[in-house]
């Protein structure tokens, strides 16, 4: 073999070698990682992957290589036993999340899905149907309302479910104006912006129509400070409310807004 091409082989192991992210045990799943691997080494046709592993290997993941003994180290599903024993999650740990596991904001339904099979295949899985009904379960209420609402989905497979959550949330996207958290767990609902165009005769604020406003209803302390009575011109309270209307009669005619004179 010639020195430069040698050199090429080097240099294009070299490469290979950082398609593969370090693994030290905590940045990344055990399984991904090592899938990760054997993939890159079947696709850059490298047969011995016991001889890439150490290369990767950093902090914790590393010293549990070097415990191994001779033969073990050359023998890669060995080495790929050590590293799940010693870094896979708990099949009871595995369970709790994958029960809680809600779609992230801002998250694909592809991603969220792929990450519930690798937390069944953790405490040993479950069929299609299930994993179904945890998927639906897991998105935000009104995507899930809708799902389940349009369609019966014990006839669908997961696929089909699949690909009717992601026109329904591309749907909810494109129609909505903004995107609310409901809670922590990053589920979310769609709002309508308000219009900023809309101004309350009652309490001159925007937003709102005088039928929904507080200061009207008494519904804030203090509110009434601003407003003036049509009836005695009196500040404090509105013409329903008017200590000078003795007869009880409310009156029809709206509130002033607060006199600026």
């Amino acid at each position: 073999m010639k020195p430069e091409d040698s050199a090429a082989r080097v240099d294009g192991l070299a490469t290979d070698l950082r398609l593969i992210p370090e693994f030290d045990g905590a940045l990344h799943a055990v399984g991904e990682w090592l899938e990760k691997l054997e993939l890159v080494c079947r696709l850059r046709g490298i047969t011995e992957l016991h001889t890439v592993v150490p290369l990767r290997l950093t902090a914790g993941a590393f010293s549990v290589y070097q415990q191994l003994n001779s033969a073990d180290k050359n023998d890669f599903s060995k080495i790929k036993a050590a590293l799940i024993s010693a870094f896979a999650a708990d099949k009871f740990v595995a369970y709790e999340q994958f029960v809680t596991r809600r779609l992230q904001d801002g998250e694909s339904v592809d991603v969220y899905l792929a990450d519930l099979r690798r937390l069944a295949a953790l405490f040993g899985g479950i069929p299609d149907n299930g994993l179904i009904c945890a998927f639906v379960a897991g998105l935000p209420s009104s995507v899930s309302h809708i799902l389940r609402a349009g369609s019966r989905l014990e006839d669908l497979d997961i696929t089909q479910v699949l690909s009717r959550a992601r026109a329904v949330l591309v749907e909810g996207v494109a129609g909505a104006g903004t995107t609310t958290p409901l809670d922590g767990s990053g589920r979310s609902h769609r709002t309508t912006p308000a219009s900023t165009s809309v101004v309350c005769h009652v309490c001159n604020q925007p937003n709102h129509y005088a039928r929904d406003c507080l200061a009207g209803r008494g519904g804030r302390p203090g509110s009434h400070s601003n407003v003036r009575c049509f009836s005695c011109r009196q500040l404090g309270h509105i013409a329903s409310s008017c200590p000078g209307n003795g007869s009880g009669e409310v009156a029809l005619a709206p509130a002033s807004s607060p006199d600026c004179l």
